[in-house]
């Protein structure tokens, strides 16, 4: 995953607008470097990069709401980032395929053809989506990035970076991140992964952040988020995956229906061990306390 711009100069004692307008104007550079592999072919890299940056970006907006008139810009950042969703899910199931039909040399060459069949419906999809994508890139250079690059240079704020009213919403989401947790364990269904996952990424972005406001100990700890938020997203592909597959053994096209059957077996070993590898990582996290460990260090 592509990491954010480090933003220099940032302590506790800065003022808040001062940080939102130097962590802001760092997240959309982050948003604009994959742009230009956009313009033409749809670049995968570039999708995925794009997707993570626009991702931050919308966590800065949220963060740094309360200095008022970035609600509606932040709904704009979610467009381009569900247009590029939807993109970056085909390519990664059409890449899945695409490795499974090099292995496939064991099944029948009606199941392999079935296979192939089947990668290449997923790329048929992909053309409508590019399709918006294009629009909502051209949306965003035309209309949303002059607005928000006005917007920003306007904020202000005199609370400090590093004071109550910052550290009193991260606590709230080292706890709900916690408790998604213990949803999680209780019933490791893909709905309550699926939450998991979008919660800790919350965390992870808000953490990053804040960084510079709190002591360097927290830069470790949000690293050591990264293992079980990669974890849960591999778990959420194999998801999608499964539901694909099984509707397609169900009541897809007879050349469809045996090559899904055929994978189906595949697909459901690697979600066991994705979260197989999940349990082993929230034990790690219980046995090294770390929500408790993230508490002290944001206080």
């Amino acid at each position: 995953m592509a990491q954010p711009t480090p933003i220099r100069g940032l302590g506790p004692d800065s003022e808040l607008g001062q940080a939102a307008r130097r962590i802001l104007a760092g997240r959309l550079a982050d948003v604009r470097k994959p742009e230009s592999k956009l313009n033409g072919t749809i670049d995968d890299d570039a999708v995925h990069d794009m997707r993570v940056a626009t991702r931050r970006l919308r966590a800065a907006l949220q963060v740094f709401r309360p200095l008022g008139g970035l609600t509606k810009l932040e709904h704009e950042v979610k467009r381009l980032q569900d247009a590029l969703g939807d993109v970056r899910d085909l390519h990664v199931q059409a890449l899945w395929l695409e490795d499974v039909a090099k292995k496939a040399r064991r099944e029948k060459p009606e199941t392999r053809k079935g296979i192939a069949a089947l990668g290449k419906a997923r790329l048929t999809g992909l053309a409508p989506k590019e399709k918006r994508l294009r629009s909502e890139l051209k949306r965003w250079s035309s209309r949303t990035l002059p607005r928000m690059l006005r917007k920003v240079d306007g904020l202000e704020d005199d609370h400090r970076f590093g004071g109550r009213r910052v550290k009193e919403p991260l606590h709230w989401r080292v706890r709900r991140v916690h408790k998604r947790m213990k949803v999680y364990m209780d019933a490791p269904d893909a709905t309550s992964a699926h939450v998991l996952r979008k919660e800790l990424k919350k965390l992870r972005y808000e953490l990053e952040i804040f960084q510079p406001a709190f002591r360097r100990t927290l830069g470790a700890l949000t690293e050591m988020l990264v293992p079980l938020q990669e974890g849960l997203g591999e778990l959420h592909d194999a998801d999608v995956r499964l539901e694909v597959f099984e509707r397609l053994a169900a009541g897809g096209k007879p050349q469809e229906r045996k090559a899904a059957r055929a994978l189906l077996p595949l697909i459901r070993e690697g979600r066991a061990k994705r979260s197989a590898e999940i349990a082993r990582e929230l034990q790690r996290w219980h046995a090294e306390d770390i929500p408790r460990r993230l508490l002290q260090v944001l206080s």
